[in-house]
């Protein structure tokens, strides 16, 4: 197996880096078509990483259900090597540390640390440390031990090059010191932080930073700083794009929410045909009925994937037939997209993954003469 990442595993880490999480995951998914998991292990359980941790950010963690099975039956057929055994199981440790599964959690963990170590695979091993390390943060009997193993992984990151896991690792370090009250050393890392992640490209991470500056700033009474940094946090990022890190910012700059995000996505009068989006304004679909049967289908139903079958049987009223639909399926989106998406490039509203289309549910609507919809 050749040690060069290929190009659709880098396409999908980018995807990530920059905060585009729906793409990500869509991407990620494709590499775990593409990486058959036996001829590819170590790919295919990177793919299963990245669509995982898209999924956590998301908060869809249930859509990663399957994968994280495929990946159990993987670790439990016994064709893998100790390195690609201590990748699935750090994996399958976090996904179990997400539903609170605390003690098979760090069984899992314990174990690909061991394995790890034996096979000198230090990006697993300190990945396994920082997700032990980031479970001991919480509970401030365990802060000298998880700084401890900060220690550790600081010494072993001088040993790789491991850009994302660098940065998690001072996120950690920066919470333990906010929660002992050490706020000096609490800035000094934080700011380390931001700049690490402006140069990485980190365009997430740099409002979750702006976010811990602003707790800082507050818990010192410091009420301008902590208004000047908490509206960069806020402003710097898509509720829709990755609600939750979204909540977890708005929990620490509450006072800065009504003045920063605005009280809907779309407005929208079905009887008028009226469209407004928060970015676009006012939406003109004309006479393209199809297209606006389309978007109320999305987005009356937010988060149902509706794959090519049902897109044809429920806007064209006819049977699926690939050589005829495949294409109007795919202009009608592009279409849709190009009149309600505020960028192109990086759809937030009509989203796709490997069940089909469907309309982001972390939006919000609100129809006329009916109260504000959370969708």
């Amino acid at each position: 197996m050749t040690t060069q990442i290929p190009h659709l595993l880098q396409l999908a880490r980018l995807q990530a880096r920059k905060g585009d999480l729906h793409e990500a995951r869509l991407t990620a998914g494709d590499g775990l078509a593409l990486f058959s998991k036996e001829k590819e292990a170590a790919f295919w359980l990177e793919s299963a990483r990245i669509y995982f941790q898209s999924c956590v950010e998301l908060e869809e963690i249930p859509l990663a259900q399957s994968v994280m099975t495929e990946v159990l039956d993987l670790l439990s057929s016994g064709i893998l090597s100790d390195a690609h055994q201590a990748q699935a199981e750090t994996l399958i440790g976090s996904w179990l540390r997400s539903q609170g599964k605390t003690d098979e959690s760090q069984a899992y963990l314990n174990s690909a640390i061991a394995k790890a170590t034996q096979s000198r695979d230090l990006d697993t091993l300190v990945r396994a440390l920082v997700i032990c390390a980031f479970s001991l943060s919480f509970d401030p009997k365990n802060h000298s031990q998880a700084l401890l193993n900060l220690d550790k992984i600081e010494v072993l990151l001088s040993e790789i090059d491991n850009p994302e896991l660098d940065f998690t690792a001072k996120t950690i370090r920066g919470y333990i010191y906010i929660e002992k009250g050490l706020y000096d050393q609490a800035l000094d890392v934080l700011w380390k932080n931001y700049e690490h992640a402006k140069q990485q490209g980190f365009l997430l991470s740099i409002s979750g930073v702006l976010a811990q500056l602003a707790r800082v700033h507050r818990l010192q009474n410091q009420d301008e700083q902590f208004k000047i940094y908490g509206e960069l946090a806020l402003k710097g990022l898509e509720r829709t794009k990755a609600p939750r890190l979204y909540k977890s910012i708005a929990a620490i700059c509450p006072e800065n929410l009504n003045g920063l995000k605005p009280h809907y996505d779309f407005q929208i009068d079905e009887k008028s045909r009226f469209v407004r989006e928060k970015t676009r304004g006012p939406i003109d679909f004309k006479n393209q009925h199809i297209l606006f049967d389309l978007a109320l289908l999305f987005i009356k139903n937010p988060g149902q994937r509706y794959s090519k079958e049902d897109l044809v049987s429920k806007i064209w009223s006819q049977i699926y037939d690939p050589d005829l639909h495949d294409n109007l399926i795919y202009v009608s989106i592009k279409r849709l997209r190009t009149l309600i998406e505020p960028d192109l490039e990086s759809p937030r509203y009509i989203l796709r993954d490997r069940k089909g289309y469907y309309f982001n549910q972390q939006s919000i609507v609100q129809f006329k003469n009916l109260e504000e919809a959370s969708l």
